[in-house]
């Protein structure tokens, strides 16, 4: 990233092992959410409660998912992956870039910049995929909540708005200091290149916030929601997003202002994230925030 100058299915119950009932028909009772629930042996059951009665079939539930609304359904373990993840993304992306040094010859060519991204991008996205298929639902909708709804542009607006408040602020904190910095270079070296321009303005506009938000706000902070709650899910993703930017100035100093700016911006996004229910919102104001980002260097 770089800035400018439903309702739940019902649940699972097990059969029990004891003798037949009378009549030669299997029935488990159980209690749930104030309803007395009677199943027989072929699953149809009937639901006494304030509400009256109820028949639904039994359908077994695989453990996982969150119903399509990306509040949660990871367990805790799953957030160990994001080590794995990231290390393959850095050695992927390497690779990525020394394939497009050698066909180029040059380090700020915009196809090197492409295959670079492109290798920490599949990394994110198999991490994801297999965290999905691994411990959840095997659903990026269900177990992220990887959608979007036309409400969500007005949302990511004003989630892009946030943003760029505090990327300002923090802009404006370290102005004329050794520690103020950007991290647009990925844009600047391309001025005056029109096909490189264009490549690396697809990449922060459109890849970057759909793999990261895929990442960051799908499956790492669904991960640790589990186990450090919400608001301690969303403020570490962030931490860890933030980090991924460092060196991304071009003065060592100058990655404390990136860090702490980026520190913000994955805060937005998470809670957009968590507040949402989706990650169509924060993908759209990750989307803004960064074309703003190319317009401010064209």
């Amino acid at each position: 990233m770089t800035w400018p100058r439903t309702s739940p299915e019902a649940p699972s119950i097990p059969w029990p092992s004891g003798p037949p009932g009378h009549g030669g028909d299997e029935v488990a009772t159980t209690r749930v959410r104030g309803f007395d629930a009677t199943y027989n042996r072929d699953g149809a059951n009937t639901a006494q409660g304030g509400a009256g009665s109820a028949h639904f079939a039994r359908v077994p539930q695989r453990q996982g998912g969150s119903g399509g609304d990306g509040q949660g359904g990871m367990p805790s373990r799953a957030a160990w992956w994001v080590l794995p993840g990231l290390l393959a993304g850095f050695v992927l992306s390497a690779v990525g870039a020394a394939i497009g040094q050698g066909l180029t010859h040059s380090s700020t060519n915009g196809l090197t910049d492409l295959l670079g991204e492109a290798g920490l991008w599949a990394a994110f996205l198999g991490t994801a995929l297999l965290v999905s298929k691994r411990y959840g639902t095997g659903s990026l909708r269900r177990d992220y909540g990887l959608a979007v709804k036309p409400v969500d542009l007005l949302f990511g607006v004003v989630a892009a708005g946030a943003a760029l408040l505090l990327t300002a602020v923090v802009v404006a904190a370290f102005q004329g200091t050794k520690f103020s910095g950007t991290n647009d270079q990925i844009l600047t070296q391309q001025k005056g290149h029109d096909v490189g321009l264009v490549l690396v303005s697809l990449l922060v506009a459109v890849g970057a916030p759909f793999f990261e938000e895929l990442f960051f706000r799908g499956f790492l902070r669904n991960a640790l929601q589990e186990r450090f709650g919400a608001h301690g899910a969303v403020w570490m993703q962030a931490g860890l997003f933030a980090l991924l930017h460092f060196g991304e100035a071009s003065k060592l100093a100058g990655n404390v202002s990136v860090v702490l700016a980026m520190f913000g911006v994955g805060l937005v996004l998470g809670y957009t994230a968590r507040l949402t229910g989706r990650l169509g919102a924060g993908m759209t104001a990750h989307c803004l925030f960064n074309l703003l980002a190319v317009a401010s260097v064209v």
